[in-house]
């Protein structure tokens, strides 16, 4: 009869340790298919149903205003016929999305550069208006905002003549 080799003794477990934590996913992976990874997700995304409303704090110090605009806008200089003719300038390139909800209500305040022959360089929302681009709709609406303004059919501006020769800054309301 052949007697069988002993069993080489095992090492007892480990004890747990003290000072371990549990590594807890709080934003699951985009892809994951797990039910509760979605239901988690679905139910972040729902937390937040309208857009915040806070305003960025004011720039602290400085001098008091002696007059003038620190940023050259000419806006202010401009008459209300001036300001009607970019506006309708503007209007030509201005395309609606059927869709969007309130579209006759949404307004947007919008900062352009212009070059010296009055061409728009740069467009974007002026910055009382950076708290809304959180907004979806008030996303596409001010990027179809710009579209209108860089459009190369709409894009050079009917400023007056004296308003020429040098880059301008302009801040208006667009509305549809």
């Amino acid at each position: 009869r052949m007697t069988e080799p002993p069993l080489p003794e095992l090492d007892p477990p480990a004890p747990p340790s003290t000072t371990a934590q549990p590594n807890i996913t709080k934003n699951p992976a985009p892809d994951s298919t797990s039910l509760n990874n979605s239901l988690e997700r679905l139910r972040s995304l729902q937390q937040q149903q309208k857009p915040p409303t806070a305003k960025p704090n004011p720039k602290a110090g400085g001098a008091p205003s002696a007059g003038g605009n620190p940023k050259g806008d000419i806006t202010a200089t401009l008459s209300q016929q001036q300001m009607g003719a970019i506006g309708e300038r503007v209007r030509e390139c201005w395309t609606k999305d059927p869709g969007a909800l309130d579209l006759e209500k949404m307004s947007a305040y919008m900062t352009v550069q212009v070059d010296a022959s009055g061409t728009v360089r740069r467009a974007g929302p002026a910055e009382e208006e950076q708290s809304r681009m959180s907004d979806p709709r008030f996303r596409a609406f001010v990027e179809r905002a710009q579209r209108a303004l860089l459009s190369t059919q709409c894009a050079t501006l009917p400023l007056p003549k004296d308003k020429l020769g040098a880059p301008q800054t302009l801040t208006f309301r667009f509305r549809p």
